[in-house]
Order: structure tokens, then C-alpha cells, then sequence
């Protein structure tokens, strides 16, 4: 079975975006299918980040539909918190609050948003801390960790409410060379148990490893749409050649 022959988890449909009269995003359309990884390649300005920004309704649409499952998202009458609790969000930035420690980070959104049992969910982040490697680190706080200890525990926290979708935004645009590696090993075991994954990333080598299909934008519009060796290794577009032989070349 195809990742095209399961359901839609995520669908955009024609979906533009502008500020003014700079348009980011013009008439956007694809889908992420229940347990396929999608990377989101492009240039800087390319509009990667506000397309996801635009799916966890940080940035409202101009035109077009965003659809999670059978609900569009991009209607005005829908409850914000409610569909954000259905998608797991990682950004550049860890996020994680310093003045709390890395068991109450993982729990918050479980036990103050979603009203689930504290008990029940200290053990699932406990769980989850042993499955990385790091339950010793339960108590500590984010200052105590590196920076590759801390983009995992955000992954982490965004796994505790059982997300349909994963968004993965540079999560590794702000470590350190040295500490890459760690954080997409785990992307990597997501993919492995199936977890559904959109992510912008500029790790060119990772995207091919680890995506199912990869979809690349230049100047608000997408010029491939395919998987890995498609894109990246047999595309003929002269705009998509010269993309990836930059980053062959370095």
C-alpha cells in the first residue's frame, strides 16, 4: 500500500497568501497522506515557513482551503485550540520554558489543555523520554541540556497529545553541526512507526533519506512534487537543477 492509497491527513487546496500586495503563497495545492513524511524544499522566501504557519493557523489564508481530515481549518467559525491540539508542532526554536522542568514542559499541554489525568500522562512522558534515551533527564531543566537534548524533548511534548499531523519547522537550523545528527535519527524512528510528517527542512541529504515525497516551492508556487529521486535526482526543470547543484557543490 501506497502513502496515495490511504486518507488524506492533511489537504491544500489552491491555498494563497499575501501581505499586502507581496504575494507569499499563490494557489498552493497538495496533500500529506496518513503515514507519509512530505519535506518542504525552497529557497529562502520561497514561503515555506508561512505555508506552516498557515496549517497551524499562526497566518490566516487569503483564498483557497486548508483541510485536516474532514475539517477545513480555514473556515472562521472553528475552534482554533481545538485543531491545534490535533497537530504537533517543532520550530527552529525549542520553545521549551526555563523555568520549568523537562517533565512539566512535555505534560503541559496534556494536562491544561486537554484536561488529561496527570498521573497517566507523567507516565507517558516518561514513556516517551526512555524511548530517546533520556528519562534521566526528566527533572531537569532546559538550561541543563544541549541543544539536541532539548529539540527532542520538543518533539516529545509535541507527541504527548497524540497528534494526526506532525509539522516540523528547521527543527535543526538552530543546533549545533555536532548535534544534527541526533534529532533527525529520531524523525527518522517517527517515520519508522508511522507517524505523519510535514517538514521544511535544508537538510538536502536527510529529506531524500527520510521523505516520502518532496515538495518544492520557489517564489510562492510549487515546481516538483514528487519523490526523492524524482525531484532531486531526475528532474529536468532547469529551476529545480539548479536548487539541489548548490548544495551538491558545498
Amino acid at each position: 500500500m501506497t502513502a496515495q492509497d490511504t486518507r488524506a491527513v492533511l489537504r491544500l487546496d489552491n491555498v494563497t497568501k499575501a501581505y499586502g500586495s507581496n504575494l507569499i503563497l499563490d494557489h498552493i495545492s497538495f496533500d500529506v497522506h496518513e503515514h507519509e513524511v512530505v519535506a518542504l524544499l525552497g529557497p529562502s522566501g520561497s514561503g515555506k515557513s508561512t505555508l506552516m504557519r498557515c496549517v497551524n493557523l499562526l497566518e490566516r489564508v487569503n483564498d483557497g482551503q486548508i483541510w485536516l481530515g474532514d475539517t477545513d481549518i480555514t473556515d472562521p467559525r472553528i475552534n482554533e485550540n481545538a485543531i491545534r491540539s490535533r497537530i504537533g508542532v517543532v520550530f527552529q526554536q525549542f520553545n521549551l520554558f526555563p523555568h520549568m522542568s523537562v517533565m512539566d514542559n512535555i505534560i503541559l499541554a496534556s494536562t491544561h489543555v486537554l484536561h488529561r489525568d496527570k498521573t497517566e500522562s507523567r507516565d507517558k512522558a516518561m514513556a516517551l523520554l526512555e524511548r530517546i534515551g533520556m528519562a534521566d533527564k526528566a527533572n531537569s531543566y532546559p538550561d541543563r541540556l544541549s541543544g539536541g537534548q532539548q529539540q527532542r524533548v520538543a518533539i516529545v511534548r509535541a507527541l504527548m497529545t497524540d497528534p494526526e499531523l506532525l509539522l516540523l519547522d528547521e527543527i535543526t537550523s538552530a543546533l549545533d553541526p555536532m548535534l544534527v545528527g541526533e534529532v533527525l535519527e529520531m524523525v527518522l524512528e517517527l517515520k519508522e512507526q508511522g507517524t505523519t510528517i510535514l517538514m521544511a527542512t535544508h537538510e538536502m541529504t536527510f529529506a531524500h533519506q527520510a521523505a516520502d515525497r518532496i515538495v518544492l516551492l520557489r517564489s510562492g508556487h510549487i515546481i516538483e512534487n514528487g519523490t526523492p529521486t524524482e525531484v532531486m535526482d531526475e528532474s529536468t526543470n532547469p529551476e529545480t537543477q539548479e536548487f539541489f547543484s548548490y548544495f551538491r557543490n558545498l
